[in-house]
């Protein structure tokens, strides 16, 4: 495996990975608790020197005022991380109910609210260390080091306490959720590679199969797989391998992961193999575009659910979901499900697949909102326009449907019209947009 592919993966693993939230803020508390040990013995020092030179620095500050300032701000800290908690808590239910149960890791996994909860935590943590010092062995040195150094970390806790809600308003502010969701998915079409073709050893009527048998820690999704690794190890064994499940996919105990074919090689150990994936607990719009476009569609279905009837919102879920549609439109294959060669060949989406995942369950959820089927009209008409004539039957087949179900499902003549003519905005106007 090549250098820059060892690299591509690592940046891969790093990135989907899920991070176990308690560890930053730990690590955090171990350096407050380091820090209030070092501080002290540096305002020793410091205070020696002062008597050397028989002139204080910061006369105007007491080791009484000083005590009071920690005291209060070990308070302040604790109070707001308080608030912070009870934020991040009505957030992610917020998003669980009202976007989409994607957001909840979303939040779990940001970096921002796991630095922002271990600094407010260490920050409180320290000022009270050093704040019980100073009260319980009567010191008779000044800590001003340490108090200043309190005063940095407030400083810092408040600055992390504004991106701690702009965080939060990212999850409340449905539009700019659906942005970032959106460019999540732009930045992983842009890792997409395009599918090649190539047929697997023919002689081989009985591969072997290599099974899940025991549950991954971080989950079982599948996020990612190693695919340098996977053909070194097909090439070094002289075997062709074949992976049996898309990203995405739930692996099911004892679930066929992969089909190892040639019987003149060498066996390849299934740990090697199972090696070479990424699990997860959920399927995240950074893994690959049918995630960024799942969750899309995921926020436009509770915002058709009738308990919050907002079509509004759906079509601001499309407006992403084409713009990832049109991305995909020169990387999706039109044909085969399959990608690779004689070494490794894996399952991949079609056109027709990301056209599915991206509007299907949307067309069939919001048959009774004229809004949403003239948004998803001039979604189809627009991507027919773009795209080759191979990948326009998938496009041309729904809006057959959508024709069909205007017909027999309104019974007005008005709404029959409406519902047949595409609009960008879904309801701009009467007479629809003109994608012609």
């Amino acid at each position: 495996m090549s250098a820059r592919a060892r690299t591509q993966w690592r940046r891969d693993r790093r990135r989907l990975r899920q991070r176990k939230v308690w560890v930053l803020p730990l690590v955090l508390l171990g350096c407050a608790l380091l820090l209030s040990w070092l501080l002290p013995a540096l305002d020793r020092s410091l205070h020696r020197a002062e008597q050397e030179l028989g002139e204080k620095l910061f006369p105007i500050l007491d080791t009484g005022s000083m005590a009071s300032l920690l005291g209060a701000i070990a308070g302040g800290m604790i109070t707001l991380t308080g608030l912070v908690f009870t934020a991040t808590t009505l957030a992610m239910q917020y998003g669980a109910t009202q976007l989409s149960v994607r957001v909840v890791p979303m939040l779990q996994q940001d970096r921002v609210m796991r630095w922002a909860t271990g600094t407010f935590m260490a920050t409180f943590l320290y000022s009270l260390l050093i704040a019980i010092r100073l009260a319980v062995r009567q010191q008779e040195y000044r800590p001003v080091l340490s108090t200043f150094f309190a005063l940095g970390l407030t400083l810092l806790s408040a600055c992390l306490f504004f991106a701690v809600v702009a965080r939060i308003g990212l999850v409340l502010n449905s539009s700019a959720l659906l942005r970032w969701v959106g460019r999540q998915g732009g930045r992983a079409v842009g890792r997409l590679d395009p599918a090649t073709g190539g047929p697997l050893p023919p002689d081989d009527p009985d591969p072997v199969d290599i099974a899940l048998e025991r549950a991954p820690r971080t989950g079982q999704v599948l996020l990612a797989w190693n695919e340098p690794r996977l053909r070194r190890l097909a090439r070094d064994s002289g075997v062709g391998i074949e992976l049996c499940v898309y990203p995405g996919d739930f692996v099911a105990l004892r679930s066929t992961l992969f089909l190892v074919h040639g019987h003149g090689g060498r066996p390849v150990p299934a740990r090697k193999l199972l090696g070479c994936l990424l699990f997860a607990e959920c399927y995240s719009p950074e893994a690959d575009p049918a995630g960024a476009l799942r969750t899309l569609v995921d926020v436009a279905l509770k915002a058709l659910s009738p308990a919050i009837n907002d079509p509004a919102r759906a079509v601001q879920a499309l407006d992403h979901i084409e713009d990832l549609l049109v991305m995909l439109i020169p990387l999706a294959p039109s044909g085969t499900g399959m990608s690779g060669d004689a070494l490794l060949r894996h399952p991949v989406r079609t056109w027709a697949d990301y056209v599915c995942v991206g509007t299907d369950e949307i067309r069939h959820f919001a048959a009774d909102s004229i809004q949403v089927q003239r948004r998803l009209r001039a979604l189809f008409e627009r991507l027919a326009w773009l795209c080759s004539p191979e990948q326009a039957t998938a496009l041309q087949e729904r809006l057959d449907t959508m024709d069909s179900h205007a017909r027999t499902h309104w019974t007005q003549a008005l709404d029959r019209r409406l519902a047949r003519r595409p609009d960008a905005q879904g309801l701009g106007s009467e007479a629809g947009t003109d994608l012609t």
